[in-house]
């Protein structure tokens, strides 16, 4: 996902994605590119991955994983300019990621991404 992110596209990716969530992504690389900016996810470590939920509704299966990262985060302006985050110094971060299947052996796409509150 991020390697898609970082390219501004989607498409190896989409197979991957609810097309909720495909729908939201799509929609923060346009305004990105509306102000004429790239957002870059580089050196991605994942420190732990944590099953935090998982459930059955509507047909569908789902679950919800918390992972602890570090990454380099950062954006850039149309001449390459950093404009937010850093290129050497890595974020750490917690993300709650929600992965959904119709009920059975079928394959799990992203249906949601949340952060806990700061």
């Amino acid at each position: 996902l991020q390697i898609g992110w970082s390219s501004g596209d989607l498409a190896a990716v989409r197979a991957h994605l609810s097309d909720e969530m495909a729908v939201a992504l799509d929609g923060d690389l346009a305004r990105l590119r509306s102000q004429g900016r790239v957002n870059r996810v580089e050196d991605v470590q994942v420190e732990s991955a944590q099953v935090t939920e998982a459930w059955q509704e509507y047909g569908r299966d789902l679950v919800t994983v918390r992972f602890r990262v570090r990454d380099l985060d950062y954006t850039l302006d149309q001449t390459g300019q950093l404009v937010e985050g850093s290129r050497t110094v890595p974020t750490a971060f917690e993300e709650y990621w929600t992965f959904v299947r119709p009920v059975g052996p079928n394959g799990w796409r992203l249906g949601a991404i949340q952060q806990p509150p700061a």
